[in-house]
């Protein structure tokens, strides 16, 4: 009858032993949890670093990579007057940062399909794309234009004028 009274040395010694016991198995289980998360966050850390690594090198290893900023400096700049046709440009308006030309800014003509940006925005763009953004045809200069351009005292500004002549 030992058993029925609350005030039971041994059941209460029990009790004690058995939330103490619990107490630790649930810090135990917390600080494993905390650990494997922080090891796990470290890991996701590492493994992103090496797969941009990676991508970084591939993209260095790349056989039909372009050198862009060449590819940029071989396309030349203009200056956009109102009322200037621009043959793959309808509206007037650059595809990348969707502001319209306004007199006097400096653009880029792509030379495959004649659209026109602004030269901060192609000059970004072709950064990490050797592409238009628009068509997505190349953006890389012909071997024609990379050597037929004249050069220019204008600070990279040229002034292309074709004629033709009958002979």
């Amino acid at each position: 009858m030992a058993e029925d009274n609350p005030n039971n040395p041994i059941l209460s010694k029990f009790a004690v032993i058995l939330a103490g016991v619990a107490s630790a198995a649930v810090v135990v289980t917390v600080y494993h949890c905390v650990v494997v998360s922080c090891r796990n966050r470290g890991r996701q850390r590492s493994d992103r670093e090496r797969l941009q690594q990676l991508m970084y090198q591939r993209a260095d290893q790349t056989p039909s990579s372009v050198d862009n900023s060449a590819a940029r400096l071989m396309i030349p700049a203009h200056k956009y007057h109102k009322g200037m046709e621009l043959a793959g440009n309808d509206d007037g308006v650059c595809a990348v940062c969707l502001s319209e030309f306004e007199e006097g800014e400096e653009l880029r003509t792509l030379p495959e399909c004649m659209h026109s940006f602004h030269v901060a925005c192609i000059d970004m763009w072709l950064y990490s794309h050797t592409n238009c953004p628009l068509c997505r045809s190349n953006a890389t200069p012909s071997p024609l234009l990379q050597h037929g351009l004249p050069e220019s005292s204008s600070g990279g500004l040229t002034d292309v004028v074709v004629q033709s002549r009958r002979l």
